[in-house]
């Protein structure tokens, strides 16, 4: 043999061992078992890395199996590599995390009689470790939910768990933080699958009901709110804004996770505002509303479509509140100001919708109370959408005066069939404490010509709380229970009760 090859094929074999060495600990190292409900004497598993997968051994899933350890992996190197997160505290110990495939309702299967109450998500086994519970229907290839993008969503879960539950209490801190866990779990599925037809199912909801507070979740869903889909489900719709952000406003993905692992004890609203910046994220909210409601003109066609037969198969249609009002060639007919069951909560918007066949100029104009219902300073942008026939979509911004008054004139033609005026109220306060979620009150106006606020009279100077009295005229604090009223600086009082 030639002395040449032989040292080269030395050479080779050193390289390789080096790699391999280098590589060890990640190759070799080694997880055991610790399952508080599988049993290997009813069960057959298999693992993969960090994963192991329980199923009743009178059932065979080994092939199932062996796919979905193969796609789990590949979410964790995203999560891990990709967006900053860690290992869930299981496997960080030398254990590995637990996923059970159960079918439900049958005698037959071991998860099925001692656990009848497990369904499809991920839960704490009592000893601060996450596990997943996967019903067999789920991994079906025609499962309705998607079976890649449901495993997608409970997998990120998965690497949730550690930060919420251990480092960072501001996810759960209060109410109002719960909806970014669910919200972000769809957003990963929808990033890792964003051709899938049902992708963003739920994104009707967001212009359906665009006036709840951004934040509602089931945590945080009020006694007097509807009980229906749409409002049950609005956390996970969430995830097309957050789409939106990291996919056309230039969020980082890493960006939009790292308050998981960053140990404040902010909300994950009220995280994003601070890294981002109030200015910029109210900026990208407001044009995500455009976006929306110019038929998401940010997702496929199909998808869209996928979206509005959602929405039309599982909604309450009488919790439709898409326009609060629709005007045919004409404007609003003087200030219009909605009821307090459509008015803006904080993050929210309202749109009204102008069909057109015209050539006229149009003057859209917001002003906006400098309060909320509990005191809380205001903050509106507002934008018009002008939909033309040949062209098609523009989009054009109000000019604010101040926090919460701004005018805008435009001039229509034929061609623009339609001209959505979307109003948005994006206060400071990124959480809700107050016994009722806190209104942001407003009038409208939509004027043919090009009438402006400082024409009408309507002053525009900020109109700001002075005091508050009690029923015996005595002066208090915002925060005092019972029946408050308010004195603001251009006269005006309001009436509000605050719960003790």
């Amino acid at each position: 043999m030639n002395k040449l090859f032989q040292t080269s094929k030395k050479k080779i074999n050193v390289a390789i061992l080096l790699a391999c060495l280098l590589f060890l600990p990640s190759m070799a190292k080694a997880y055991t078992i610790n399952s508080v409900s599988g049993n290997l004497t009813y069960c057959d598993t298999m693992t993969k890395g960090i994963f192991i997968i329980w199923w009743d051994n009178d059932f065979n899933y080994s092939a199932t199996a062996d796919l979905m350890l193969d796609s789990m992996l590949a979410y964790r190197n995203t999560c891990l590599n990709e967006l900053g997160m860690q290992d869930p505290l299981n496997a960080q110990n030398g254990f590995y995390c637990n996923i059970y495939i159960h079918t439900p309702g049958n005698p037959l299967d071991f998860f099925s009689t001692n656990f009848p109450s497990w369904g499809n998500g991920v839960g704490d086994d009592g000893n601060g470790y996450p596990f997943m519970t996967l019903p067999n229907f789920v991994l079906d290839a025609n499962y309705a939910g998607g079976r890649w993008r449901n495993l997608a969503h409970e997998t990120f879960h998965i690497f949730q768990t550690h930060g919420m539950w251990d480092i960072t209490p501001g996810i759960y801190l209060t109410d109002d933080g719960g909806w970014f866990v669910e919200a972000t779990a769809n957003w990963f599925s929808y990033m890792r699958y964003p051709n899938d037809q049902h992708s963003f199912i739920e994104s009707e909801i967001l212009v359906r009901t665009p006036h709840v507070p951004l934040w509602l979740g089931w945590a945080n869903l009020p006694f007097y709110y509807p009980n229906n889909w749409q409002r049950q489900v609005h956390q996970y719709a969430l995830s097309t804004y957050l789409y939106y952000l990291t996919n056309n406003a230039g969020i980082s993905d890493s960006s939009l996770v790292s308050v998981f692992y960053s140990g404040t004890s902010l909300t994950p609203q009220e995280y994003m505002y601070d890294q981002i910046g109030g200015p910029a994220l109210r900026n990208h909210f407001m044009d995500c509303a455009a976006h929306m409601t110019n038929g998401f003109d940010f997702i496929l066609p199909t998808q869209f479509a996928a979206a509005q037969n959602e929405w039309n198969t599982y909604a309450e249609p009488l919790d439709d509140n898409q326009f609060i009002q629709t005007y045919f060639n004409s404007g609003s007919g003087g200030w219009f100001q909605p009821t307090d069951s459509l008015t803006t909560n904080a993050w929210a918007f309202n749109t009204y919708k102008l069909l057109n066949t015209n050539t006229e100029t149009y003057t859209f104009e917001i002003n906006g109370d400098g309060t909320g219902t509990y005191g809380d300073n205001s903050y509106f942008q507002g934008k018009v959408l002008v939909q033309n026939s040949i062209t098609g979509a523009s989009f054009h911004d109000v000019v604010m005066s101040n926090n919460f008054q701004g005018s805008l004139a435009l001039s229509l033609t034929p061609n623009d069939t339609a001209a959505y005026f979307i109003i948005a109220s994006m206060p400071e306060i990124c959480v809700d404490s107050n016994p009722t979620f806190q209104l942001f009150p407003y009038q409208m106006r939509i004027s043919e010509g090009t009438t402006g606020i400082l024409e009408t009279g309507i002053s525009s100077v900020p109109k700001f709380e002075i005091a508050r009295y009690n029923l015996l005229g005595q002066k208090i604090e915002k925060n005092i229970g019972g029946l408050q009223f308010i004195v603001f600086s251009d006269g005006n009082i309001k009436k509000v009760f605050i719960q003790e």
